[in-house]
């Protein structure tokens, strides 16, 4: 984010792929397919994306880097849920 702010110039989006099943992830809760693992990716080359230095979820979903949002849950619109304030 720090990045984004310092290079206006640039789109700069942080992204995960989630939990995906590879050889290296084997015997864990891994659930993801290597392909479902690219729908942020894609989300962040070939969409219109509303800022720069925003964290998108594996599920294509803007996502806080604060606290945990799982995938199907609502998308992050910026404000602190009354559960993560401390």
């Amino acid at each position: 984010m720090d990045l984004a702010q310092k290079h206006p110039n640039l789109m700069i989006s942080i992204l995960t792929p989630g939990w995906i099943k590879t050889r290296m992830t084997e015997g864990s809760a891994a659930s993801k397919e290597p392909h479902e693992g690219t729908v942020a990716l894609k989300k962040c080359l070939f969409e219109e994306l509303p800022a720069s230095g925003l964290f998108w979820g594996s599920d294509g979903k803007r996502s806080p880097l604060h606290y945990m949002r799982n995938p199907g849950d609502p998308e992050y619109d910026g404000t602190l849920p009354s559960f993560a304030e401390e």
